[in-house]
């Protein structure tokens, strides 16, 4: 499996030997099927779905039409296998919204027994032989490690014990969600203790799947395996004893156990000496403290200086506009305003409007579009009920023992 750099610098050679603004046909494998049409055949056939999100104007995808998806090998087994099924972009947007989907090409896989949710997604350009490592392992729904033997089309193999290989992560991450619906949940404990224990917060690649996708699955199995809660107790322990406070809150979400963060975060707001721990985990004590209504401590501790917090959101969402080189980013792809917002309701729930004012000035002076301005309406409309009645219900007598 070839890394990130190594699939770039390969589309980047291909495009200069073909020329990237030549057209491609749509490949045979790709039928005329909707979306639910596509679903309805899968289902009877007990087949994969695999839908191709494309667009006209991008050139990895238009790499993979005539390279990729052109693969003897690869028509052959999606025949056997797949309904596949390509959206334009543009020309699709309800379904290209409902899979949330801005960058391309993203090839989203449903298997045979996990019909009504997604199995997996893969983003940026792949290679055939990339392409069908990961379809025979969502076939045959095995983890990664199932496949430590086999080589890739490159020549290499699948080492995914404690690989840095990108592949064989997506296949673990893949085979985790399938173990887990498919009730082995002895199993998917492992996989999910393995990922958890091996991906990093910093990484650039599955820094945010830790941190976001992760804990949600887990969270599931925990629900559904009392085992499963009891490992990541001691995990929980063992991230505190350990000054690990990024993952203890994490972990303590996971647990439902959230009082626990907001009681320490109670103790520790008077030490100055924390400022730094809660700048570095804004994003994880927003959801703790919103949930409590506790939005003068967001404005005080996560976003004291809330202008600054606005143009550090900005930069990053410029950053995310911008398409690597083995994808493209949808044209109307805006992440902006939802960034923005929990900082302006914070000051708007708190009744600091002068303060709130100059934030949407400045969300607006940067991104003065029709989004800007429904997502602030929006968000300055909902979190004024929520503080009126939240102020109701702290002015009511308090009744009972």
């Amino acid at each position: 499996m070839k890394s990130l750099a190594q699939r770039s610098v390969l589309l980047s050679a291909l495009l200069a030997l073909s020329g990237a603004s030549a057209a491609f046909a749509r490949a045979e494998i790709f039928s005329e099927y909707s979306f639910t049409q596509a679903k309805e055949k899968a289902d009877q056939e007990h087949k994969l779905l695999l839908i191709d999100f494309t667009a006209s104007w991008c050139p990895p995808c238009k790499k993979m039409e005539s390279t990729t998806w052109a693969d003897d090998a690869v028509q052959s087994w999606i025949k056997e296998n797949a309904i596949a099924i390509q959206v334009d972009v543009d020309e699709d947007t309800k379904t290209t919204s409902k899979f949330k989907v801005h960058a391309m090409p993203t090839i989203v896989l449903f298997s045979a027994e996990t019909s009504n949710s997604e199995f997996g997604r893969q983003v940026g350009f792949m290679s055939s032989g990339e392409l069908l490592r990961w379809l025979k392992g969502a076939k045959s729904g095995k983890p990664a490690e199932a496949d430590t033997e086999q080589g890739d089309e490159s020549g290499g193999t699948n080492n995914a014990k404690g690989s840095a290989d990108d592949g064989a992560i997506w296949e673990r991450i893949s085979g985790a969600r399938q173990l887990s619906m498919s009730q082995k949940h002895a199993e998917a404990l492992n996989d999910y203790l393995w990922l958890w224990t091996n991906l990093e917060n910093s990484d650039s690649t599955f820094g945010e799947i830790r941190l976001r996708m992760l804990p949600v699955e887990i969270k599931q199995l925990c629900a559904a395996y009392p085992a499963a809660k009891t490992k990541f107790s001691e995990l929980r322990d063992a991230a505190e004893k350990a000054g690990n406070r990024t993952d203890w809150i994490i972990l303590n979400g996971i647990l439902d156990d959230n009082p626990r963060t907001l009681t320490w975060f109670d103790g520790a707001k008077s030490d100055p000496k924390n400022i730094e721990t809660f700048k570095k985990n804004s994003s994880l004590l927003e959801s703790v403290l919103f949930s409590n209504c506790r939005w003068a401590d967001a404005t005080k501790y996560l976003y004291p200086q809330p202008l600054a917090k606005i143009a550090e959101y900005h930069k990053t969402a410029e950053q995310m506009k911008k398409p690597r080189p083995d994808t493209e980013v949808s044209k109307d792809f805006d992440p902006f305003p939802s960034m923005v917002l929990l900082v302006y309701g914070a000051y708007i729930g708190a009744n600091q409007e002068a303060e709130a004012q100059k934030i949407a000035d400045e969300c607006l002076r940067l991104d003065n579009t029709p989004e800007m301005h429904s997502a602030l309406d929006n968000m300055a409309k909902s979190m004024r009920v929520a503080r009126a009645a939240q102020s109701k219900g702290s002015a009511s007598p308090k009744t009972g023992h």
